[in-house]
């Protein structure tokens, strides 16, 4: 988890709709979030990824979904209130549930820098105040086979690359020959190709 910023409101959530969607939530329950003009905006404010775990919303299996932060069932009022809304993967939304976060206080991404809540210890999240504790569990940041293994592939990945890298800079500085330099280049490369491929996989 990372801290985010949150786009300006929608043009399509002027006041008058606003109190439209949430008089037809209330009357007949309808998902009157799950529209473009609301979940494009928040996907575009998380570089297309999962507000808490981080995954990518617009590959594989995982789809976005509309997210609120202060639960629809207890409150209502709240079901389009921007400032309530957030992009999340669908084993995130279900773990947090309906849960209160005005009675167990947890982090949000939009208002709180999760660094100052979290701390990363063998590729597990470790929580540095009671509502970063609180929230690991909520969100359930320590899932073995989906989030921890892969914050271990990445570490490995990285560890192996800086050694490599390690290795053709002495080799270079001890021969300095052409073939040693385009060593170098392709390590550069590889870490590049690297850096794009799991920029979604944030450790943190």
């Amino acid at each position: 988890m990372i801290k985010l910023d949150r786009a300006e409101k929608p043009t399509y959530l002027t006041d008058q709709k606003v109190t439209e969607l949430t008089q037809e939530y209330i009357k007949d329950g309808k998902s009157v979030w799950n529209n473009n003009n609301i979940k494009t905006p928040l996907l575009n404010s998380s570089n297309n990824k999962c507000a808490y775990c981080e995954c990518i919303l617009t590959k594989e299996s995982n789809y976005m979904e509309v997210e609120h932060f202060e639960d629809k069932s207890h409150n209502p009022d709240k079901v389009v209130l921007w400032e309530n809304l957030l992009p999340s993967c669908k084993k995130c939304n279900g773990k947090k549930g309906t849960h209160d976060v005005l009675n167990e206080p947890i982090v949000n991404p939009y208002i709180e820098n999760p660094k100052d809540h979290f701390v990363m210890r063998l590729y597990r999240m470790r929580g540095k105040t009671d509502r970063g504790i609180n929230s690991i569990d909520v969100y359930g940041l320590n899932h073995s086979s989906r989030l921890v293994f892969s914050r271990f592939e990445i570490g490995e990945k990285i560890s192996e690359l800086i050694s490599t890298s390690w290795d053709r800079v002495n080799t270079y500085e001890n021969n300095k020959n052409t073939r040693s330099k385009n060593k170098l280049i392709d390590i550069y490369s590889s870490r590049l190709s690297f850096r794009n491929k799991n920029i979604s996989k944030n450790m943190y």
